[in-house]
């Protein structure tokens, strides 16, 4: 609690001196060195951690959750996820039409003093934070990425400067518990050379960590988790060595075993994805249904994967 007096019998005697407004520390910091995987998800709302939480067995290390552009930080939230053990994992989704362009204007700091008060905001809240600024630019369905943008290299490079926009306001605040987390689409849309992701990486100087988002979307496209992943780790690992999460991932129920891929999935992180340190289950349903309990038997394979000590439900100490 923030800048609280707190009443107690000793009230009658000290009182309550002060009406200032203090931020108590969250710490400690994020680490980037433990070894193994923090569990992670989306779970669709906040009053939705302990069910889903009781649903798996484990304690979520990191909350993921979206907040939009022109939005403030969301304190509260962030607040709830620190007080259940987790870490916030915000993206944060540049919604927005500008008649220079969206990556544009925010490269020439047309939103300067509302991107300053976030990054500021979150710098003052106190516990670490990882933000997932502007995702899957490589893909064809937001206005942040390369096709609206141009659909040339020439988009590539405005993705870069309002990257680099964002984390220099970053570092001019002294932010150092705000970790911005890059995170391409694990295919390009559309599948072409100036689409390709190492043209959006702005260079490790700017990025703290980088993620990967992927789906199996079923039905008649059934793809194993190496078919959806092991492309664009391999890409990442070639690119850089910062940390590695799964923003977002999940799996259909239609057109094959969702058991049998969960459990394939949670194998393959411990023996081939050991670069990946956080991921994050999409637990919602939305175009599929994506939730880690569509059926009785997904819902136990998700219970069974997690329990091995490789996946930790915390990464703070």
């Amino acid at each position: 609690m923030r800048g609280l007096c707190i009443f107690l019998i000793l009230i009658s005697i000290v009182g309550c001196g002060s009406s200032s407004v203090t931020p108590q520390p969250k710490g400690p910091d994020i680490l980037t060195n433990f070894t193994g995987c923090a569990v992670g998800a989306f779970v669709n709302g906040m009053g939705n951690i302990s069910d889903f939480q009781t649903m798996i067995g484990k304690n979520l290390a990191v909350i993921l959750w979206y907040v939009h552009w022109q939005d403030p930080f969301p304190t509260a939230d962030a607040d709830t996820v620190y007080n259940n053990g987790s870490v916030p994992l915000i993206t944060w989704e540049p919604w927005i039409t500008h008649e220079l362009g969206t990556l544009e204007a925010i490269a020439a700091g047309s939103y300067e003093s509302y991107v300053t008060q976030f990054i500021q905001d979150a710098k003052d809240w106190g516990g670490p934070v990882l933000l997932r600024f502007a995702h899957e630019m490589n893909g064809n369905w937001y206005p942040w990425d390369g096709y609206h943008n141009g659909a040339t290299l020439e988009a590539a490079t405005k993705y870069k400067n309002a990257w680099i926009y964002i984390y220099n306001v970053k570092q001019q605040l002294n932010a150092d518990n705000v970790y911005l987390v890059w995170t391409p689409n694990n295919t390009n849309l559309p599948a072409e050379s100036w689409n390709e992701i190492a043209n959006y990486y702005p260079g490790d100087q700017y990025v703290d960590w980088v993620g990967m988002d992927g789906y199996n979307w079923g039905y008649g496209n059934w793809q194993e988790f190496d078919a959806v992943f092991s492309s664009i780790y391999q890409a990442l690992i070639q690119l850089t060595n910062k940390p590695i999460m799964v923003g977002e991932f999940a799996s259909a129920e239609q057109g094959g075993s969702k058991s049998s891929w969960i459990i394939d999935a949670m194998a393959k992180l411990q023996s081939s994805y050991q670069n990946v340190k956080i991921f994050c289950w999409f637990n919602i349903n939305k175009e599929r249904d994506w939730r880690a309990n569509s059926s009785s038997t997904s819902e136990a394979a998700f219970r069974q994967g997690l329990q091995d000590d490789y996946f930790l439900d915390t990464i703070r100490e």
